[in-house]
């Protein structure tokens, strides 16, 4: 064998090492987050493989996962740390793609993350049929946000025609436990907005014009109804099944449009029911806020998702979760007359 021979075909020899060293790599990698029982682990290895290509010249693997499967892997993994039901992964015979579909919703609904192409990296979490981006997660930055447009565009003005509230909150809940558990797991800055909870929160808002009439229209929607909307300082409130209520108000505030500042709350007493829960379960306050949004919206962050459909003014100083504290009322009984509240 002459010396140039033997060093072709021992740099080929390299070179086809050096490529399977990476899939080897790769492999172990990937098994490991299939199979680590640590979620501390599973987080590391899931933030490897999102910013990882395997780029090999001379050993070809025509059959891979994307990145954004490698969030979806995540968070199934997650999910089962958590025991988060209600949901399946899909895995077609013909490629290596992951897609979550709920299993209780009873409405075709699938859902894969789809990667984030600007610098600050991360993916977003789409519905396919309606591509709908309902959250925001970047495992670098320990982040997630919740899309408050798109889950009501989704949940509400979607799914609320073709299926019952129960079943719509499966996928709430879902994305709800999702979101606690990596905040109580990992630490992560969780932004739930319309998914929050708690009695105190008081809902961001973007606000594009003074929203005159707005109670007016809410009080004739629910004269049908068995709930009577009344006045509280500065707004008015709604008691509703379980003793769960409801406030509408602003506080004045020299920098917002017309020196208000308006907040949505709801207070059930456990901590335990959002306004987007209002929605699904009230038709009446659901359709309300459908028409209405368009001047006054629960805020989601506007630096991910842009400005919320056609709503081009902000609220300035509401981007944080707000608890300014709220008018100190007694709790809401019926009332009997049939006065207004005033917008």
């Amino acid at each position: 064998m002459t010396e140039h021979l033997r060093e072709r075909v021992v740099a080929y020899a390299d070179l086809l090492t050096d490529d399977i060293g990476q899939i080897q790599q790769l492999l172990a990698q990937v098994r490991e987050l299939a199979e680590s029982q640590e979620p501390a682990r599973v987080h590391m290895l899931a933030e490897r493989l999102t910013a990882v290509h395997l780029d090999t010249d001379w050993v070809l693997v025509p059959r891979q996962y994307s990145p954004a499967d490698w969030y979806m892997l995540a968070m199934d993994r997650f999910m089962s740390f958590a025991g988060i039901p209600a949901y399946d992964i899909l895995t077609p015979a013909e490629r290596e793609e992951l897609t979550l579909v709920p299993t209780e919703l009873e409405v075709p609904a699938t859902f894969e993350f789809v990667v984030n192409d600007d610098p600050n990296g991360g993916a977003f979490f789409v519905e396919l049929g309606t591509n709908e981006r309902l959250f925001y997660w970047s495992l670098e930055r320990k982040q997630i946000l919740f899309n408050a447009d798109a889950i009501t565009n989704l949940l509400v003005e979607n799914y609320r025609k073709k299926t019952t509230a129960p079943r719509i909150r499966t996928v709430t809940t879902l994305l709800t436990e999702f979101g606690r558990y990596m905040e109580r797991e990992f630490g992560y800055k969780v932004d739930y907005n319309i998914l929050e909870t708690k009695d105190d929160f008081l809902y961001p808002l973007v606000q594009t014009e003074m929203p005159a009439g707005m109670l007016d229209r809410l009080f004739v929607l629910s004269a049908d109804s068995n709930y009577f909307l009344q006045n509280i300082p500065n707004g008015a409130g709604l008691v509703l099944e379980q003793g769960v209520e409801v406030r509408i108000f602003y506080a004045n505030d020299a920098t917002a449009i017309g020196a208000q500042r308006w907040h949505f709350q709801v207070i059930d007493g456990h901590d335990a029911v959002s306004w987007l829960d209002i929605l699904l379960d009230y038709d009446f306050i659901g359709a309300w806020y459908l028409k209405e949004r368009h001047y006054l919206a629960v805020e989601s962050d506007e630096l991910v998702f842009g400005l919320q459909g056609n709503r081009a003014l902000k609220n300035y100083g509401a981007s944080a979760p707000v608890k300014s504290e709220a008018p100190q009322v007694e709790v809401l009984q019926p009332n009997t007359t049939d006065e207004e509240p005033e917008a």
